[in-house]
């Protein structure tokens, strides 16, 4: 179900001025569930060091998205602008919440990850043309700079999906 163009403008001014992962996420889920009909609840956020040849994944099954730390920080420093940190984000996320929702097929995730932000954010919107190119295009630096990794440590994410268990505070 597409969102007129006023919605879809607000969509995207709330997702430009969203601050930190949780927000970036409640959006994920509103666009999933608006174009989807679909909702899962409870999940968490782990950034951690993993092969640079991977941006995030859920594993089937699980509860956790895992956010490649390292591209994370490479992408934060390509760009001062929230916006498009933003973009990457939801992108990122709402490629593994189809995941989450029982999509695996990567190709099948990649088209939905465009449709929903199409019609969420507004067709031609930065977040929905990173579903269908390379990172590199977005952030040059990337492929420069993912040789380097950390230390293979991972960390849970705080105040992730909070609407769903406001009973953790």
């Amino acid at each position: 179900m597409a969102v007129d163009r006023t919605t879809s403008d607000s969509n995207s001014r709330r997702l430009a001025l969203a601050s930190g992962f949780d927000q970036v996420f409640e959006l994920v889920k509103r666009a999933a569930e608006a174009s989807l009909g679909m909702h899962r609840a409870g999940l968490s956020l782990v950034l951690g060091d993993i092969s640079n040849n991977v941006g995030a994944y859920h594993e089937l099954g699980s509860n956790a998205i895992v956010m490649n730390r390292n591209i994370v920080k490479i992408v934060w420093r390509s760009t001062r602008a929230r916006s498009k940190r933003n973009a990457f984000t939801f992108m990122i996320l709402l490629h593994e919440y189809l995941h989450a929702l029982g999509f695996t097929e990567e190709v099948q995730v990649r088209d939905l990850g465009k449709k929903i932000a199409d019609d969420f954010l507004g067709k031609g919107h930065i977040a929905g043309e990173m579903a269908m190119r390379p990172l590199g295009d977005f952030f040059p630096q990337v492929p420069q700079l993912s040789m380097f990794r950390d230390k293979g440590q991972f960390e849970t994410v705080e105040r992730f999906d909070s609407s769903s268990t406001p009973y953790i505070r």
